[in-house]
C-alpha cells in the first residue's frame, strides 16, 4: 500500500496524538497482510485516542492507505514471527526495569546508625570476711574489700559498637558505678571506661590506629575483659602499671587476618582470651590513668608483642613482651612522721615510671596455665616518708585452670597465686605495698547469658589508703574471705 498525504493537524493536536504514533505504525505494519487490496482511510478521535476506520465527532483523518502492489503489502510470516518476538522481549525488558525500580523505591536506604550493635554486662559482687583483720583489709582492686561492706554492683556496663564505614569502627563504653569514692559515701556514678574509634587503612583491617581512651596495651590481664577474666581482680602487680587499665592517647596495632580471627575466637569459644589487640601494639597516652587530668608535658610510651600458636592438635598457646615508659606525677598530703606534720616532695614535672613484663598463656583445653610478671622501676614513698622517688617494684603472678563442659554448663576451677613489692603510684602519696595472695575458686556458666563465681582468698597485703602515724607508715594486714559474684551479660 501507498499512504496519501493527510490534512494538516495542529500542532497541539500532533503532542497528544504521540503515544498513537506507534499503535497506527504497528496497526499499519501488521495489518498489511490481512487488508483487502482496496483503500483504507484511518481516523483518531481526539479525546479518546482510538482509531477508527470511519470519520466521526472530534475524529481527525489521519491517512488514506491505497493498493499499489499485492505483493507489498504483505508481510511474510517468518517476519511477522520475528517481529512479534522483538515485540514481546522489548516488553519484558520493560516490566523487568520497572520491577527493579519498584524494589528499589522500596529498599530502605543503609544508615551507618544500621551498623551499630548494643550489648552490655553487670556484675554483683559479695564479700564476707571469715577471718583475721578485716576491719583493716583493703584492695585497689575492689572498693567493696573494706569494713561493712557486703554487696556491690562490681560493673555495670553498656557497650555501643559498630564497623561503621569499611575503615571505620566505634567503641563507647559507659560505667555505672554504685561503689562508694574516697569522701563520697553515696557513691554512684556514670563515667567514660572507653570512647574511641578505630582507623583502618587496608580492606582486610589489618593496620589500625586506635584514637580516644581506650586500654593501654601492656601485659595480658589489663586487656583481658572483666567480664572474661576468671579471677575475681587483676593481679595488683600488673595492673598498677595501668590502674583502670585505660588511657587518653594514640595506638597502632597491626595482626594478620587469621590472627585476629583467632584472638576473637579465643574469647568467642569461652577459653578466656584477652581480645584483639594486635600481634604488634605501640602507643602514646597522657599516663595519668582513665579520666584523670594531664599534670605534665611528658607522654607515655608503650610497646606490645604478642602471638597465639595454634598446634597440629588444636592447643593455643599464647606468649608476649610489653614495655612502657614515661613520667608519673604523683599526687601527695600530708602525714605525721615522728610526730612531724610532713607532705612528701616530688618533682612536679613527673617521677620516672617504667618497666617492662612478660607472659604466658596455655589455654584451658581442658587444662591451663596463665602467668605474667613484671619489673621496673615507678614513683614509691621513700623510706624516710619526706619524698616520692622512683624505686624498684617486681612482682607477678600464676594461674592454673580446668575447662570441664558438661550437661550442667560450662565449669572451670582455677587456682592464683600472686605477689608483688613495688609502689601503689595510683594511692596518695605513692606507698609501697607488700603483697602475697592465693584465690582458690570455680566459675560456672549454665548458660551463655550467666556466670557464677565462688571463691575463697587468702590476703596478706598493705592497705594503703590509710597512714597511721603509730606505725610511721602504712598497716599490713592479714585475713580470709569468701567471695561470690554473679555475672549477667546481655
Amino acid at each position: 500500500m501507498q499512504a496519501s498525504k493527510s490534512p494538516v493537524v495542529k500542532p497541539n493536536l500532533g503532542s497528544r496524538l504521540r503515544p498513537t504514533t506507534l499503535s497506527v505504525a504497528l496497526l499499519a505494519l501488521l495489518g498489511g497482510a490481512a487488508l483487502p487490496a482496496q483503500a483504507v482511510q484511518l481516523y483518531v478521535d481526539t479525546q479518546t485516542q482510538q482509531v477508527f476506520t470511519s470519520p466521526g465527532i472530534n475524529r481527525v483523518k489521519l491517512s488514506e492507505f491505497e493498493e499499489v502492489n499485492e505483493a507489498v503489502g504483505k508481510v511474510p510470516p517468518e517476519e511477522l514471527k520475528t517481529l512479534e518476538t522483538r515485540l514481546r522481549q522489548q516488553k519484558k525488558k520493560e516490566e523487568l526495569k520497572a520491577a527493579e525500580e519498584l524494589t528499589a523505591a522500596l529498599t530502605p536506604k543503609e544508615n551507618w546508625s544500621d551498623r551499630i550493635s548494643l550489648r552490655g554486662y553487670a556484675q554483683l559482687r559479695y564479700n564476707q570476711p571469715i577471718s583475721g583483720d578485716s576491719v583493716n583489709l583493703a584492695s585497689p582492686g575492689d572498693k567493696f574489700i573494706s569494713d561493712n561492706q557486703n554487696f556491690g554492683l562490681r560493673r555495670a556496663r553498656v557497650v555501643l559498637s559498630g564497623q561503621v564505614t569499611d575503615h571505620l569502627y566505634v567503641y563507647i563504653q559507659p560505667e555505672f558505678n554504685s561503689g562508694p569514692d574516697a569522701g563520697d559515701l553515696q557513691g554512684g556514678k556514670v563515667q567514660i571506661r572507653d570512647f574511641y574509634s578505630d582507623i583502618s587503612f587496608d580492606d582486610r583491617r589489618e593496620y589500625r590506629v586506635r584514637a580516644g581512651v581506650s586500654k593501654v596495651p601492656y601485659g595480658f590481664e589489663i586487656l583481658q575483659s572483666s567480664q572474661n577474666r576468671l579471677a575475681m581482680d587483676r593481679a595488683d602487680a600488673v595492673n598498677i602499671a595501668s590502674r583502670d587499665e585505660r588511657d587518653m592517647g594514640l595506638m597502632f596495632y597491626w595482626a594478620p587476618a587469621h590472627i585476629r580471627d583467632r584472638f576473637r575466637d579465643l574469647v568467642r569459644s569461652g577459653l578466656k582470651g584477652s581480645g584483639d589487640y594486635g600481634v604488634l601494639g605501640l602507643g602514646i597516652y597522657n599516663g595519668q590513668g582513665l579520666n584523670r587530668v594531664e599534670l605534665n608535658d611528658n607522654l607515655h610510651t608503650v610497646a606490645r608483642l604478642t602471638y597465639p600458636f595454634k598446634f597440629d592438635n588444636g592447643q593455643f598457646f599464647e606468649a608476649g613482651i610489653s614495655a612502657l615508659t614515661g613520667k608519673y606525677v604523683p599526687k601527695s598530703s600530708q602525714i605525721s612522721v615522728g610526730g612531724i606534720n610532713v607532705t612528701p616532695t616530688f618533682d612536679n614535672r613527673g617521677v620516672q615510671d617504667e618497666r617492662m613484663g612478660v607472659h604466658a598463656v596455655l589455654y584451658p583445653q581442658p587444662f591451663g596455665l596463665q602467668g605474667e610478671w613484671n619489673w621496673g622501676n615507678s614513683p614509691m614513698l621513700s623510706v624516710d616518708r619526706k619524698r616520692i622517688e622512683s624505686t624498684s617494684l617486681n612482682g607477678g603472678y600464676v594461674q592454673a585452670m580446668y575447662k570441664l563442659d558438661n550437661a550442667l554448663g560450662s565449669w572451670i576451677p582455677y587456682i592464683k597465686w600472686q605477689r608483688y613489692d613495688g609502689s601503689e603510684k595510683f594511692s596518695t602519696n605513692a606507698p609501697r605495698s607488700h603483697l602475697r595472695e592465693t584465690e582458690v575458686g570455680v566459675e560456672w556458666q549454665p548458660m551463655p547469658e550467666l556466670e557464677l563465681v565462688l571463691a575463697y582468698a587468702n590476703m596478706d597485703r598493705t592497705n594503703v589508703n590509710t597512714f597511721v602515724p603509730s606505725l610511721n607508715g602504712y598497716r599490713q594486714v592479714k585475713a580470709d574471705m569468701l567471695r561470690a559474684q554473679l555475672q549477667w551479660n546481655f
